[in-house]
């Protein structure tokens, strides 16, 4: 493992500094630590999404850069790494209806591959019942990026952390302008489900864990009669 890399970035994230540029996609580059644990891996992501360095504004005076809209939550499990795409702020009972969450895990060669890929049929919300139709994005992924899901993944990630939103980061990682024939192929595959008389995807509300920015993650969707997370089960703290 590259430690020199880990531990610098590690250090940068612990100031309040703008981090360094760097060539590529740096979570890309830990994604290819094949020593890097997954709870450190999940960890310096989030860290990297949360990072609010102080910058120099036009008038020479020192301001924090803002939070973001959206949070990146996380979850680890032996192999497995979930990073759970949801809004900054929680709703009144103080769970959080997800956006997007992204499941992957550590092959037998260390590599990490995307399991599972979450989200609305229409992740900017414009279409209304579009946004409350989810899908499993994996297949897809896989299919059009062989041997590249975890790069698009990275590429996700980062766009998130530079302040994208879902549907931005997906576009950003979709170097291959293949995102519109992957969702065309899951909206598919969904319907199929339904009319073969499954009930249609949903994806539970969370809340965060006993360690902040963490919650208890899930390998599949659940599936509900009502497939809107803002009346799907609230998961809290582990129960």
């Amino acid at each position: 493992m590259n430690v020199k890399f880990v531990d610098g970035l590690v250090e940068q994230l612990k100031g309040q500094t703008p981090l360094q540029e760097m060539d590529g996609n740096p979570i890309y580059t830990l994604m290819q630590q094949k020593e890097l644990g997954n709870f450190k891996f999940a960890q310096i992501v989030r860290d990297m999404h949360e990072h609010r360095p102080m910058t120099e504004d036009r008038f020479g005076d020192m301001k924090q850069e803002p939070e973001k809209n959206i949070r990146v939550m996380t979850s680890v499990s032996g192999d497995n790494a979930s990073f759970a795409v949801v809004k900054r702020q929680p709703e009144a009972d103080g769970s959080y209806a997800m956006l997007a969450r992204v499941n992957i895990a550590k092959g037998p060669t260390g590599k990490w591959q995307l399991d599972d890929f979450f989200t609305s049929l229409d992740p900017t919300g414009f279409e209304k019942e579009e946004a409350k139709r989810y899908v499993d994005l994996a297949a897809g992924i896989r299919k059009e990026y062989k041997g590249n899901d975890d790069k698009f993944v990275a590429d996700f990630l980062q766009g998130l952390q530079k302040g994208e939103d879902v549907w931005g980061a997906m576009t950003t990682a979709d170097y291959s302008g293949r995102i519109d024939k992957i969702f065309d192929g899951a909206r598919r595959e969904e319907q199929q489900r339904i009319d073969a008389g499954e009930k249609p995807m949903a994806l539970r509300k969370i809340t965060d864990d006993r360690i902040g920015g963490t919650f208890t993650g899930y390998s599949k969707a659940e599936t509900s009669a009502e497939n809107r997370t803002s009346v799907a089960p609230t998961l809290r703290n582990g129960r």
